[in-house]
């Protein structure tokens, strides 16, 4: 036997909202609102909060369209509602429970059954399956829609360093049998990654947040910069344990300065629209710092020009054929080098703005060979009841989340720094970083400064 539960509060989350004018007796099959605004034939409405004992779902009618402040209703209301009672406009009014023998199996309907509105959870028990995957989606009956469906949930329950089995730990330890107003699913989620986050901030350099030779993507001549993961701690260099291109050695570090002293004498905008081949001028996004006349170079394609126009950004003058013409269609956004610059092989680095950037730019020969970057990843974020706990200690996560759900319970959500189980989890996460510290087998120079603690 398997007990299964589903959150109605989701149904009226940013939902169109109005209340009523009147007090209404049982039995009635129209009312008058605030405002009908968004109101119209065959939606599906509910009158109340959910969680409240004559909280109920009804149907407006299929045509008979609200007028004025009055909506009229496809059948009687089962309970009487007053004044000022919200009425919502959701999307839908039943529970649909599938099961699966596999995560990506054919799925099979067990039952669907009304939303259960008048309590925080909809709950179904089956009594048939002994094995495989629930599955748990939102239907409506007008014209027979449904949300996506629910992650899978496993008959056997979630494995012990899921987010899954933290939730149900956190409420065994608080004795729920359900989630409540204040202590839902939301919740629950938010807290785990307060958690993460909060180990995070006393030690950043967790192997399990290790990312070794990710792929930025291909050097292409005249271009000198990757972005950097999206998931890169703070993009900052110190989350980036080495840089390198292709098969070559990390390159060397330099800082805002030294980076600047390194590129002195060199300028460098972006083309700014598309040329083609034999174009007689083109536009930069910014040329005042680009001689009167001279050569700059774009893809290692070297084009002369006569002229400056610096309020437009504008170097015309350019030949149409031969040795500086522009021999091949340019793209706009192209890196356009002037002055000092330089290709090779890439010996520094820095990382700026997002961006990893890398000089000498390369020359035609290295063109295509990938850039790797060795990391250091940010929090992870979860979401689903699957995620996989594998930062730091799971069991600290458990023991965080059980002393948040009591504090939201007795507490009105003050954090208890006496709490039993946000004591053990104060010292899960010192020993966790106590091993951390002698697992992660890297080697620093410096690192950030946390609490007045090197780390």
């Amino acid at each position: 036997m398997k007990t299964l539960y589903i959150n109605n509060q989701v149904l009226i989350e940013g939902k169109k909202e109005s209340f009523l004018l009147a007090d209404y007796a049982i039995g009635v099959t129209s009312f008058n609102v605030e405002s009908i605004v968004g109101f119209a034939v065959n939606l599906i409405l509910q009158i109340g909060e959910t969680g409240q004992e004559n909280t109920e779902i009804v149907k407006t009618h299929a045509a008979n369209a609200p007028s004025g402040l009055t909506v009229t209703l496809a059948s009687a209301t089962k309970f009487e509602h007053l004044q000022g009672t919200k009425v919502y406009i959701i999307s839908y009014d039943l529970v649909e429970f599938s099961w699966s023998s596999t995560i990506d199996g054919v799925k099979t309907v067990l039952d669907t059954i009304d939303v259960q509105v008048d309590q925080i959870e909809t709950q179904y028990i089956d009594t048939i399956e002994t094995n495989g995957y629930y599955f748990i989606r939102f239907k409506e009956d007008i014209g027979n829609t449904f949300s996506g469906y629910s992650d899978p949930i496993p008959y056997e329950g979630y494995a012990i360093n899921t987010v899954g089995s933290a939730i149900t730990h956190a409420m065994k330890r608080n004795k729920m049998n359900a989630y409540t107003e204040f202590v839902d699913h939301d919740f629950m989620i938010e807290e785990i990654n307060n958690c993460l986050m909060f180990a995070h901030d006393k030690l950043k350099k967790w192997h399990n947040l290790q990312e070794f030779d990710y792929e930025l993507g291909q050097a292409t001549r005249g271009n000198y910069r990757f972005a950097m993961p999206a998931d890169a701690w703070q993009y900052s260099y110190k989350s980036v344990l080495g840089f390198r291109i292709g098969n070559g050695t990390n390159l060397t570090y330099k800082d805002k300065e030294e980076w600047e002293e390194e590129l002195s004498g060199v300028n460098h905008a972006l083309l700014s629209g598309s040329i083609l081949t034999g174009a007689t001028s083109l536009i930069l996004d910014d040329s005042n710092d680009f001689p009167e006349s001279g050569s700059i170079m774009i893809k290692g394609i070297i084009i002369a020009y006569t002229a400056n126009e610096q309020s437009s950004g504008t170097l015309s003058g350019i030949p149409t054929s031969g040795i500086g013409s522009v021999t091949e269609n340019l793209t706009s956004g192209l890196d356009v080098w002037n002055g000092d610059y330089a290709e090779g092989i890439p010996e520094f680095f820095t990382v700026m703005d997002g961006y990893i950037h890398y000089w000498p730019t390369v020359t035609a020969n290295q063109v295509g060979r990938n850039g790797y970057l060795d990391y250091w990843k940010e929090t992870p974020v979860i979401d689903s009841d699957n995620d996989i706990l594998n930062f730091g200690r799971y069991d600290m996560v458990k023991y965080w989340l059980t002393a948040a759900v009591r504090s939201m319970i007795k507490n009105d959500g003050i954090r208890d720094l006496e709490d039993g189980d946000f004591k053990l989890f104060l010292q899960a996460l010192n020993d966790a970083i106590s091993i951390e510290l002698k697992i992660q087998g890297q080697k620093y120079k410096r690192g950030p400064r946390l609490n007045k603690i090197q780390r």
